[in-house]
Protein backbone atom coordinates (compact mmCIF):
# COMPACT_ATOMS: atom_id res chain seq x y z
CA UNK A 1 0.00 0.00 0.00
CA UNK A 2 1.30 3.43 -0.94
CA UNK A 3 2.22 5.93 1.77
CA UNK A 4 -0.32 8.52 0.58
CA UNK A 5 -3.08 5.91 0.38
CA UNK A 6 -2.29 4.71 3.89
CA UNK A 7 -2.33 8.29 5.22
CA UNK A 8 -5.56 9.25 3.45
CA UNK A 9 -7.22 6.02 4.58
CA UNK A 10 -6.38 6.75 8.21
CA UNK A 11 -7.70 10.29 7.92
CA UNK A 12 -10.91 9.08 6.26
CA UNK A 13 -11.46 6.44 8.94
CA UNK A 14 -10.88 9.03 11.67
CA UNK A 15 -13.24 11.51 9.99
CA UNK A 16 -15.94 8.85 9.55
CA UNK A 17 -15.59 7.79 13.19
CA UNK A 18 -15.71 11.42 14.28
CA UNK A 19 -18.86 11.95 12.19
CA UNK A 20 -20.58 8.88 13.68
CA UNK A 21 -19.72 9.85 17.24
CA UNK A 22 -20.20 13.61 17.03
CA UNK A 23 -23.55 13.58 15.20
CA UNK A 24 -25.61 11.97 18.01
CA UNK A 25 -23.67 13.92 20.66
CA UNK A 26 -24.34 17.16 18.78
CA UNK A 27 -28.01 16.22 18.35
CA UNK A 28 -28.59 15.50 22.04
CA UNK A 29 -26.60 18.55 23.10
CA UNK A 30 -28.69 20.87 20.90
CA UNK A 31 -31.85 19.11 22.02
CA UNK A 32 -30.88 19.58 25.67
CA UNK A 33 -30.26 23.28 25.12
CA UNK A 34 -33.64 23.77 23.44
CA UNK A 35 -35.46 21.77 26.12
CA UNK A 36 -33.79 23.83 28.83
CA UNK A 37 -34.85 27.00 27.02
CA UNK A 38 -38.44 25.76 26.75
CA UNK A 39 -38.45 24.87 30.46
CA UNK A 40 -37.42 28.44 31.24
CA UNK A 41 -40.27 29.74 29.07
CA UNK A 42 -42.74 27.43 30.81
CA UNK A 43 -41.61 28.75 34.18
CA UNK A 44 -42.01 32.28 32.83
CA UNK A 45 -45.61 31.47 31.80
CA UNK A 46 -46.19 30.09 35.29
CA UNK A 47 -44.97 33.35 36.85
CA UNK A 48 -47.21 35.34 34.49
CA UNK A 49 -50.19 33.21 35.56
CA UNK A 50 -49.48 33.88 39.23
CA UNK A 51 -49.32 37.61 38.47
CA UNK A 52 -52.72 37.46 36.74
CA UNK A 53 -54.29 35.20 39.35
CA UNK A 54 -55.54 38.07 41.61
CA UNK A 55 -57.43 39.49 38.63
CA UNK A 56 -59.34 36.27 38.00
CA UNK A 57 -62.22 36.48 40.48
CA UNK A 58 -65.13 34.75 38.76
CA UNK A 59 -65.74 31.59 36.76
CA UNK A 60 -66.31 33.65 33.64
CA UNK A 61 -62.89 35.21 34.10
CA UNK A 62 -61.30 31.77 34.22
CA UNK A 63 -63.21 30.57 31.15
CA UNK A 64 -62.19 33.66 29.20
CA UNK A 65 -58.56 33.26 30.34
CA UNK A 66 -58.52 29.57 29.31
CA UNK A 67 -59.88 30.34 25.84
CA UNK A 68 -57.29 33.04 25.31
CA UNK A 69 -54.42 30.82 26.53
CA UNK A 70 -54.75 27.36 25.03
CA UNK A 71 -51.38 26.31 26.44
CA UNK A 72 -52.67 26.69 30.03
CA UNK A 73 -55.05 24.04 31.45
CA UNK A 74 -56.54 24.17 34.97
CA UNK A 75 -57.98 21.09 36.58
CA UNK A 76 -59.27 20.53 40.06
CA UNK A 77 -57.12 18.07 41.95
CA UNK A 78 -57.50 16.16 45.17
CA UNK A 79 -53.70 15.89 45.56
CA UNK A 80 -51.84 19.14 45.64
CA UNK A 81 -48.65 19.11 43.54
CA UNK A 82 -45.98 20.70 45.68
CA UNK A 83 -43.13 20.80 43.13
CA UNK A 84 -42.89 21.57 39.42
CA UNK A 85 -42.79 18.59 37.09
CA UNK A 86 -41.39 18.74 33.55
CA UNK A 87 -42.08 16.02 30.97
CA UNK A 88 -42.32 15.45 27.26
CA UNK A 89 -45.47 13.84 25.89
CA UNK A 90 -47.01 13.18 22.50
CA UNK A 91 -50.35 14.95 22.15
CA UNK A 92 -52.90 14.55 19.36
CA UNK A 93 -53.46 17.79 17.45
CA UNK A 94 -57.06 17.88 16.24
CA UNK A 95 -56.43 20.74 13.79
CA UNK A 96 -53.59 18.98 11.92
CA UNK A 97 -54.77 15.44 12.74
CA UNK A 98 -51.28 14.48 13.83
CA UNK A 99 -49.51 13.54 17.01
CA UNK A 100 -46.99 16.19 18.01
CA UNK A 101 -44.46 16.24 20.85
CA UNK A 102 -45.13 18.75 23.64
CA UNK A 103 -43.06 19.97 26.55
CA UNK A 104 -45.31 20.11 29.63
CA UNK A 105 -45.00 21.77 33.05
CA UNK A 106 -47.34 20.57 35.79
CA UNK A 107 -47.57 22.44 39.06
CA UNK A 108 -50.04 22.96 41.86
CA UNK A 109 -51.94 26.20 42.56
CA UNK A 110 -54.57 27.19 45.10
CA UNK A 111 -57.49 29.26 43.82
CA UNK A 112 -60.12 30.47 46.27
CA UNK A 113 -59.05 27.86 48.77
CA UNK A 114 -59.25 24.91 46.33
CA UNK A 115 -56.24 22.92 44.96
CA UNK A 116 -55.82 22.91 41.22
CA UNK A 117 -53.33 21.36 38.81
CA UNK A 118 -51.92 23.89 36.40
CA UNK A 119 -50.60 22.36 33.16
CA UNK A 120 -48.61 24.58 30.80
CA UNK A 121 -47.58 23.05 27.47
CA UNK A 122 -45.58 24.17 24.47
CA UNK A 123 -45.38 22.43 21.10
CA UNK A 124 -41.93 21.05 20.21
CA UNK A 125 -42.61 20.60 16.48
CA UNK A 126 -40.68 23.70 15.51
CA UNK A 127 -37.89 22.77 17.90
CA UNK A 128 -37.53 19.25 16.47
CA UNK A 129 -37.47 20.57 12.92
CA UNK A 130 -34.88 23.18 13.88
CA UNK A 131 -32.69 20.56 15.60
CA UNK A 132 -32.94 18.26 12.56
CA UNK A 133 -31.97 21.12 10.26
CA UNK A 134 -28.96 22.04 12.43
CA UNK A 135 -27.76 18.42 12.60
CA UNK A 136 -28.23 18.02 8.84
CA UNK A 137 -26.19 21.16 8.23
CA UNK A 138 -23.44 19.87 10.52
CA UNK A 139 -23.34 16.49 8.75
CA UNK A 140 -23.26 18.24 5.39
CA UNK A 141 -20.38 20.51 6.44
CA UNK A 142 -18.34 17.55 7.76
CA UNK A 143 -19.11 15.61 4.59
CA UNK A 144 -17.93 18.51 2.45
CA UNK A 145 -14.78 18.83 4.57
CA UNK A 146 -14.10 15.11 4.13
CA UNK A 147 -14.65 15.26 0.37
CA UNK A 148 -12.47 18.37 0.12
CA UNK A 149 -9.76 16.62 2.13
CA UNK A 150 -9.74 13.66 -0.26
CA UNK A 151 -9.65 15.94 -3.32
CA UNK A 152 -6.81 18.03 -1.85
CA UNK A 153 -4.77 14.92 -1.05
CA UNK A 154 -5.26 13.58 -4.56
CA UNK A 155 -4.11 16.92 -5.90
CA UNK A 156 -1.07 16.82 -3.63
CA UNK A 157 -0.23 13.32 -4.83
CA UNK A 158 0.04 14.57 -8.40
CA UNK A 159 2.03 17.71 -7.57
CA UNK A 160 3.93 17.58 -4.28
CA UNK A 161 4.65 13.81 -4.45
CA UNK A 162 5.37 13.69 -8.18
CA UNK A 163 9.15 14.27 -7.76
CA UNK A 164 9.27 11.35 -5.33
CA UNK A 165 7.58 8.96 -7.78
CA UNK A 166 9.84 10.21 -10.59
CA UNK A 167 12.90 9.61 -8.38
CA UNK A 168 11.65 6.12 -7.52
CA UNK A 169 11.10 5.26 -11.18
CA UNK A 170 14.59 6.36 -12.17
CA UNK A 171 16.12 4.40 -9.31
CA UNK A 172 14.37 1.25 -10.58
CA UNK A 173 15.92 1.76 -14.02
CA UNK A 174 19.39 2.54 -12.66
CA UNK A 175 22.13 0.01 -13.52
CA UNK A 176 25.28 0.29 -11.49
CA UNK A 177 27.52 -1.21 -14.17
CA UNK A 178 26.39 1.26 -16.85
CA UNK A 179 25.37 4.48 -15.12
CA UNK A 180 27.84 6.39 -12.97
CA UNK A 181 25.29 9.06 -12.03
CA UNK A 182 21.53 9.34 -11.83
CA UNK A 183 19.56 12.31 -13.15
CA UNK A 184 17.02 13.28 -10.48
CA UNK A 185 14.31 15.92 -10.95
CA UNK A 186 14.46 19.16 -8.92
CA UNK A 187 11.87 19.68 -6.23
CA UNK A 188 10.66 22.74 -4.34
CA UNK A 189 10.03 20.53 -1.30
CA UNK A 190 13.06 20.61 0.99
CA UNK A 191 12.71 16.97 2.07
CA UNK A 192 12.59 15.65 -1.50
CA UNK A 193 15.43 17.94 -2.52
CA UNK A 194 17.62 16.61 0.32
CA UNK A 195 16.60 13.06 -0.55
CA UNK A 196 17.61 13.58 -4.20
CA UNK A 197 21.01 14.99 -3.26
CA UNK A 198 21.65 12.14 -0.80
CA UNK A 199 20.70 9.50 -3.35
CA UNK A 200 22.87 11.13 -6.03
CA UNK A 201 25.85 11.09 -3.66
CA UNK A 202 25.11 7.49 -2.65
CA UNK A 203 24.80 6.35 -6.27
CA UNK A 204 28.06 8.01 -7.21
CA UNK A 205 29.84 6.47 -4.23
CA UNK A 206 28.42 3.00 -4.90
CA UNK A 207 29.46 3.20 -8.54
CA UNK A 208 33.00 4.08 -7.52
CA UNK A 209 33.10 1.17 -5.05
CA UNK A 210 31.69 -1.15 -7.70
CA UNK A 211 34.33 -0.10 -10.20
CA UNK A 212 37.08 -0.55 -7.61
CA UNK A 213 35.87 -4.03 -6.72
CA UNK A 214 35.52 -4.94 -10.36
CA UNK A 215 39.06 -3.78 -11.10
CA UNK A 216 40.36 -5.66 -8.07
CA UNK A 217 38.63 -8.84 -9.20
CA UNK A 218 40.00 -8.55 -12.71
CA UNK A 219 43.51 -7.67 -11.51
CA UNK A 220 43.52 -10.45 -8.91
CA UNK A 221 42.38 -12.96 -11.51
CA UNK A 222 45.12 -11.91 -13.89
CA UNK A 223 47.91 -11.59 -11.32
CA UNK A 224 47.20 -14.90 -9.58
CA UNK A 225 46.56 -17.01 -12.65
CA UNK A 226 49.93 -16.19 -14.21
CA UNK A 227 52.21 -17.33 -11.33
CA UNK A 228 50.00 -20.35 -10.70
CA UNK A 229 50.26 -21.37 -14.35
CA UNK A 230 54.04 -20.94 -14.25
CA UNK A 231 54.32 -22.94 -11.03
CA UNK A 232 52.21 -25.75 -12.44
CA UNK A 233 54.22 -25.78 -15.67
CA UNK A 234 57.53 -25.97 -13.75
CA UNK A 235 56.24 -28.77 -11.56
CA UNK A 236 55.11 -30.74 -14.61
CA UNK A 237 58.56 -30.35 -16.15
CA UNK A 238 60.16 -31.36 -12.86
CA UNK A 239 57.96 -34.44 -12.67
CA UNK A 240 59.28 -35.54 -16.08
CA UNK A 241 62.91 -35.41 -14.88
CA UNK A 242 64.44 -38.91 -14.80
CA UNK A 243 66.90 -38.23 -11.99
CA UNK A 244 64.11 -37.84 -9.40
CA UNK A 245 63.85 -40.40 -6.65
CA UNK A 246 60.51 -41.92 -5.76
CA UNK A 247 60.26 -39.74 -2.69
CA UNK A 248 60.98 -36.61 -4.73
CA UNK A 249 58.46 -37.64 -7.38
CA UNK A 250 55.80 -38.10 -4.72
CA UNK A 251 56.53 -34.61 -3.37
CA UNK A 252 56.26 -33.12 -6.87
CA UNK A 253 52.93 -34.86 -7.40
CA UNK A 254 51.64 -33.52 -4.06
CA UNK A 255 52.83 -30.01 -4.94
CA UNK A 256 51.18 -30.23 -8.36
CA UNK A 257 47.89 -31.35 -6.77
CA UNK A 258 48.08 -28.49 -4.24
CA UNK A 259 48.80 -26.00 -7.02
CA UNK A 260 45.81 -27.24 -9.00
CA UNK A 261 43.66 -26.94 -5.89
CA UNK A 262 44.87 -23.37 -5.31
CA UNK A 263 44.04 -22.53 -8.92
CA UNK A 264 40.53 -23.94 -8.52
CA UNK A 265 40.08 -22.18 -5.20
CA UNK A 266 41.20 -18.88 -6.73
CA UNK A 267 38.83 -19.35 -9.62
CA UNK A 268 35.88 -20.14 -7.32
CA UNK A 269 36.59 -17.21 -4.98
CA UNK A 270 36.80 -14.79 -7.89
CA UNK A 271 33.56 -16.21 -9.27
CA UNK A 272 31.82 -15.70 -5.91
CA UNK A 273 33.11 -12.13 -5.78
CA UNK A 274 31.83 -11.39 -9.26
CA UNK A 275 28.44 -12.88 -8.44
CA UNK A 276 28.14 -10.84 -5.23
CA UNK A 277 29.08 -7.69 -7.16
CA UNK A 278 26.30 -8.40 -9.70
CA UNK A 279 28.72 -8.48 -12.64
CA UNK A 280 26.60 -11.07 -14.48
CA UNK A 281 23.63 -8.99 -15.59
CA UNK A 282 23.09 -10.09 -19.19
CA UNK A 283 19.86 -12.12 -19.29
CA UNK A 284 18.48 -14.29 -22.07
CA UNK A 285 15.96 -17.06 -22.69
CA UNK A 286 17.63 -20.42 -22.11
CA UNK A 287 16.45 -24.00 -22.49
CA UNK A 288 17.13 -25.56 -19.10
CA UNK A 289 17.12 -29.14 -20.44
CA UNK A 290 19.76 -28.35 -23.07
CA UNK A 291 22.09 -26.90 -20.42
CA UNK A 292 21.66 -30.00 -18.22
CA UNK A 293 22.43 -32.36 -21.13
CA UNK A 294 25.54 -30.39 -22.16
CA UNK A 295 26.92 -30.38 -18.62
CA UNK A 296 26.21 -34.07 -18.12
CA UNK A 297 28.19 -35.05 -21.23
CA UNK A 298 31.48 -33.97 -19.60
CA UNK A 299 31.08 -36.52 -16.79
CA UNK A 300 31.06 -39.65 -18.97
CA UNK A 301 34.62 -40.63 -17.96
CA UNK A 302 33.89 -40.26 -14.25
CA UNK A 303 30.73 -42.33 -14.72
CA UNK A 304 32.75 -45.18 -16.20
CA UNK A 305 35.59 -45.03 -13.67
CA UNK A 306 33.24 -45.25 -10.66
CA UNK A 307 30.72 -47.58 -12.30
CA UNK A 308 27.85 -45.24 -11.62
CA UNK A 309 24.27 -45.67 -12.79
CA UNK A 310 23.10 -42.35 -14.21
CA UNK A 311 19.44 -41.69 -14.98
CA UNK A 312 18.22 -38.58 -16.76
CA UNK A 313 14.55 -37.59 -16.99
CA UNK A 314 13.52 -34.23 -18.44
CA UNK A 315 9.82 -33.60 -19.01
CA UNK A 316 9.17 -31.07 -21.76
CA UNK A 317 11.09 -27.94 -22.60
CA UNK A 318 11.47 -25.38 -19.82
CA UNK A 319 12.73 -21.98 -20.95
CA UNK A 320 13.85 -19.59 -18.26
CA UNK A 321 15.29 -16.10 -18.25
CA UNK A 322 18.78 -16.30 -16.79
CA UNK A 323 22.42 -15.43 -17.27
CA UNK A 324 23.93 -18.25 -19.33
CA UNK A 325 27.30 -18.23 -17.57
CA UNK A 326 25.74 -18.41 -14.10
CA UNK A 327 23.22 -21.04 -15.14
CA UNK A 328 25.95 -23.28 -16.57
CA UNK A 329 28.06 -22.84 -13.41
CA UNK A 330 25.00 -23.65 -11.28
CA UNK A 331 24.12 -26.85 -13.15
CA UNK A 332 27.76 -27.95 -13.43
CA UNK A 333 28.41 -27.49 -9.69
CA UNK A 334 25.29 -29.42 -8.71
CA UNK A 335 26.09 -32.35 -11.04
CA UNK A 336 29.76 -32.27 -10.06
CA UNK A 337 28.83 -32.44 -6.38
CA UNK A 338 26.58 -35.45 -7.01
CA UNK A 339 29.26 -37.38 -9.00
CA UNK A 340 32.03 -36.52 -6.54
CA UNK A 341 30.18 -37.71 -3.44
CA UNK A 342 28.50 -40.81 -4.89
CA UNK A 343 30.29 -44.01 -3.82
CA UNK A 344 31.59 -46.53 -6.38
CA UNK A 345 28.70 -48.38 -7.99
CA UNK A 346 26.18 -45.80 -6.74
CA UNK A 347 23.30 -44.09 -8.50
CA UNK A 348 22.84 -40.53 -9.77
CA UNK A 349 19.42 -39.40 -11.00
CA UNK A 350 18.66 -36.05 -12.60
CA UNK A 351 15.00 -35.17 -13.03
CA UNK A 352 13.41 -32.04 -14.46
CA UNK A 353 9.74 -31.26 -13.85
CA UNK A 354 8.39 -28.00 -15.21
CA UNK A 355 10.67 -25.39 -13.66
CA UNK A 356 12.17 -27.63 -10.96
CA UNK A 357 15.40 -29.61 -11.17
CA UNK A 358 16.10 -32.54 -8.83
CA UNK A 359 19.62 -33.95 -8.59
CA UNK A 360 19.82 -37.12 -6.45
CA UNK A 361 22.77 -39.31 -5.55
CA UNK A 362 23.13 -42.32 -3.28
CA UNK A 363 25.32 -42.16 -0.19
CA UNK A 364 25.51 -42.13 3.59
CA UNK A 365 23.72 -39.41 5.56
CA UNK A 366 25.63 -36.24 6.45
CA UNK A 367 26.59 -35.36 10.00
CA UNK A 368 26.11 -31.62 9.49
CA UNK A 369 23.55 -31.29 6.70
CA UNK A 370 22.66 -27.77 7.89
CA UNK A 371 26.13 -26.59 6.83
CA UNK A 372 26.00 -28.01 3.33
CA UNK A 373 25.82 -24.54 1.71
CA UNK A 374 28.47 -22.95 3.97
CA UNK A 375 31.77 -21.86 2.48
CA UNK A 376 34.70 -24.28 2.84
CA UNK A 377 32.54 -26.86 4.59
CA UNK A 378 33.36 -30.45 3.60
CA UNK A 379 32.02 -33.58 5.27
CA UNK A 380 34.95 -35.66 4.07
CA UNK A 381 38.54 -34.62 3.39
CA UNK A 382 39.04 -37.62 1.15
CA UNK A 383 37.25 -35.97 -1.78
CA UNK A 384 38.95 -33.30 -3.85
CA UNK A 385 37.19 -29.96 -3.89
CA UNK A 386 37.47 -26.37 -2.80
CA UNK A 387 34.47 -26.44 -0.49
CA UNK A 388 32.87 -23.62 -2.45
CA UNK A 389 30.79 -25.49 -5.02
CA UNK A 390 27.47 -25.45 -3.18
CA UNK A 391 28.19 -21.99 -1.75
CA UNK A 392 28.37 -20.75 -5.33
CA UNK A 393 25.11 -22.59 -6.08
CA UNK A 394 23.36 -20.85 -3.20
CA UNK A 395 24.72 -17.43 -4.19
CA UNK A 396 23.60 -17.87 -7.82
CA UNK A 397 20.13 -18.83 -6.59
CA UNK A 398 19.99 -15.73 -4.40
CA UNK A 399 20.99 -13.49 -7.29
CA UNK A 400 18.56 -15.14 -9.71
CA UNK A 401 15.69 -15.40 -7.24
CA UNK A 402 15.67 -19.21 -7.41
CA UNK A 403 14.88 -21.62 -4.60
CA UNK A 404 17.41 -24.23 -3.47
CA UNK A 405 17.01 -26.89 -0.78
CA UNK A 406 18.63 -30.12 0.43
CA UNK A 407 16.95 -33.29 1.66
CA UNK A 408 18.01 -36.83 2.54
CA UNK A 409 15.61 -39.77 2.33
CA UNK A 410 15.80 -43.48 1.42
CA UNK A 411 19.63 -43.38 1.29
CA UNK A 412 19.50 -40.65 -1.34
CA UNK A 413 20.79 -37.08 -1.17
CA UNK A 414 18.58 -34.63 -3.05
CA UNK A 415 19.27 -31.08 -4.20
CA UNK A 416 16.16 -29.29 -5.43
CA UNK A 417 16.34 -26.07 -7.45
CA UNK A 418 13.19 -24.12 -8.32
CA UNK A 419 13.36 -21.73 -11.28
CA UNK A 420 10.52 -19.25 -10.95
CA UNK A 421 11.03 -17.01 -13.97
CA UNK A 422 9.15 -18.89 -16.66
CA UNK A 423 9.11 -17.52 -20.21
CA UNK A 424 7.28 -20.33 -21.97
CA UNK A 425 8.17 -23.32 -24.08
Amino acid sequence: MKLLTRTVRNYILFSALLLLVSTPLFHFSIQGLFVHKMDQELLSHKDEFHELLPLLQTESDFEFFSKMNDELVLKESDDFIKSDTFLTESVYDEQESEVHPYRILRTGVVIRGKPYTLQIQESMVTTVELISAIVAIQVGIIGLLLAGFVIINRKLSSTVWQPFYTLLGRLKKYQIDRDNTIDLPPSSTDEFSDLGETISHLVKRNHEVYQNQKEFTENASHELQTPLAICRSKLELLAQTRELTQEQADLVVDLLAATNRIARLNKDLLLLSRIENRQFIEMEKIDLGAVVRNCLESYGKQEEEKGLTVKLSLNGESRIRANRVLLEVLINNVISNAFRHTPVGGTVTIEGRNLELFVNNSGEPLEHSEKIFHRFHRESRSTQGSGLGLSIVRKICEVGGYGVSYNYASSMHQLRISFVDEIGA
